[in-house]
C-alpha cells in the first residue's frame, strides 16, 4: 500500500514484530509503531486493512470496535470455516462462516458492503468466492446488539450430527424425531445426503457429484431422478458441500479434500456418505448417528464396496474416539444382525461384555443351552440373500 503511494501505518503490540518490520520494510514509506489496536489511540484513517489476525485473537470485538472509531472503512479477513474448518490450530481461536463473520463486524458497528474470498492459500483474492478465506469490505455503521446465543459465540463444531441418506432406515429417524417433537432434541446438526435435503430439514448437504456431469444426466433423462433434484440444487442456500464448484448454484461449497487427507485421512472416497463421515472427523465432531446409509441395493455385491468405504471411515472415527449409532434395521456395520451373529467362532456360547473398573472390558463366556445345529450353520454361509433382511424376498 505505501508503495503504491498511500499513507500509511502499521501497529502491532509485539516489539519484536515492529523491530522486524521496521529493518525490513522501512525503506517504503509505512510506519510503523508498537502498540495494542484494541486500546491504543489510532490516527484518524480513510480505512482500516486487518488481514491474518482476527482468527488470532480470543475476542477480537474491542479491536473492531476501536478500528471503528478511527477509520470509515474496514477491510478485513478471516479463514472460513466452511470450507477451511477450525482444527486446535495452536495461534488460532476459531474460524467463521460468512453468517459469523458478518455477525461480529455488525455487533462492532460495521455494516458488509462487499465480499469477496480467496480459493487457496496462494490464490488472488476474487469477488463473490467461497473460498478457505472469506475477506469483507465494511463501512462504519450504528452497532447492533449481539443475539441471545450470538454466531460469534457460536461453538466451533456441532457434537452430535445425524448422517441421513435415502435408505430405507431414514423412516427409524423420522419416527425417533416425530415422538421427539423437535430435531434439535436429538442432535446438534442434520447432514443429508443427495436428494435426501428436499424431503427433510437439515444443515449442510452433501452432493459429491460434479453437477457438470450431474447435468448432462439429467439432458439425457429430463423426467429422471437427476434432473429433479437439479431443480432445488439451484435454488438452495446451502451449504452443499461437492468437488467442483459450478455456476447457477448458489449453495455449493467445493469440498476441502487437501485439508481433510492432511488431517490424517487417506484417499478412499466411492461414495457420497464417506465424505460426509470424514467432513466430520476434520472438524471435531464427537458423536455421529447414521439413518438411511444402508446400502440395500438389489445389486448387493456392488453395493457392498460403497457399505465398505463408509465403515472404514467409521473405523477412522471411532479411533479418534468419536461415539458412533447405528439403528437396528441397517446393514451398515452389521447393525441387523443379532448380538450373537457378531462373535463370529463362539457358536456355543453367549459373549457377555461388561465395563472394568478404570477402563477396558471383561468378557465372560456363557454356555449356550441350545447350540445352533449344522444346518442352522450352513445358512449362514448362504451369501444368495441380501444382506439386509430388509430387502430379502419372503
Amino acid at each position: 500500500m505505501a508503495s503504491a503511494g498511500h499513507q500509511v501505518i502499521g501497529i502491532d503490540r509485539d516489539a519484536d514484530a515492529v523491530q522486524f518490520a521496521r529493518k525490513h520494510y522501512g525503506k517504503s514509506g509505512a510506519i510503523f509503531r508498537l502498540g495494542d489496536a484494541s486500546t491504543a489511540r489510532l490516527s484518524q484513517s480513510d480505512a482500516a486493512v486487518c488481514f491474518e489476525t482476527i482468527e488470532h485473537l480470543a475476542d477480537p470485538l474491542p479491536m473492531l470496535r476501536n478500528l471503528r472509531n478511527a477509520a470509515g472503512t474496514l477491510i478485513a479477513s478471516v479463514p472460513n470455516e466452511a470450507v477451511f474448518p477450525f482444527r486446535n490450530y495452536k495461534f488460532h481461536h476459531r474460524h467463521y462462516t460468512r453468517a459469523q463473520f458478518q455477525e461480529l463486524l455488525a455487533v462492532a458497528g460495521w455494516r458488509v458492503t462487499e465480499w469477496h474470498g480467496q480459493a487457496g492459500p496462494h490464490s488472488e483474492v476474487e469477488p463473490e468466492i467461497e473460498g478457505r478465506t472469506l475477506v469483507a469490505v465494511a463501512k462504519r455503521a450504528r452497532p447492533v446488539a449481539a443475539k441471545e446465543k450470538p454466531a460469534v459465540e457460536a461453538k466451533l463444531a456441532p457434537e452430535h450430527v445425524v448422517i441421513i441418506g435415502l435408505g430405507p432406515s431414514a423412516s427409524s429417524y423420522m419416527n425417533l424425531i416425530k415422538t421427539l417433537g423437535n430435531r434439535r432434541a436429538f442432535a446438534d446438526e442434520v447432514w443429508a445426503i443427495n436428494a435426501m435435503a428436499d424431503i427433510i430439514q437439515c444443515d449442510r448437504v452433501f452432493h459429491m457429484d460434479d453437477l457438470k456431469v450431474q447435468e448432462a444426466r439429467a439432458a439425457a433423462q429430463p423426467d429422471g431422478n437427476i434432473a429433479a433434484m437439479i431443480q432445488w440444487m439451484r435454488k438452495h442456500p446451502g451449504p452443499i458441500y461437492t468437488s467442483v464448484k459450478r455456476e447457477g448454484y448458489p449453495g455449493l461449497v467445493e469440498f476441502p479434500l487437501a485439508d481433510v487427507i492432511g488431517n490424517g485421512g487417506i484417499p478412499y472416497f466411492n461414495s457420497t456418505a464417506a465424505y460426509a463421515i470424514a467432513y466430520a472427523i476434520h472438524i471435531g465432531v464427537k458423536e455421529i448417528s447414521f439413518y438411511g446409509i444402508d446400502y440395500t441395493l438389489p445389486n448387493a455385491h456392488s453395493a457392498e464396496q460403497g457399505r465398505a468405504c463408509c465403515e472404514f471411515w467409521i473405523g477412522m472415527a471411532m479411533a479418534r474416539g468419536i461415539l458412533i449409532n447405528v439403528p437396528a434395521e441397517t446393514s451398515l456395520m452389521d447393525g441387523c444382525e443379532p448380538t450373537e451373529r457378531k462373535y463370529y467362532g463362539y457358536d456355543h456360547f453367549n459373549v457377555v461384555l461388561t465395563d472394568k473398573p478404570g477402563g477396558g472390558a471383561h468378557v465372560e463366556l456363557q454356555p449356550k443351552e441350545k447350540p445352533p445345529t449344522a444346518q442352522e450353520i450352513e445358512a449362514r454361509y448362504n451369501h444368495r440373500q441380501h444382506p439386509n433382511p430388509l430387502m430379502r424376498k419372503k
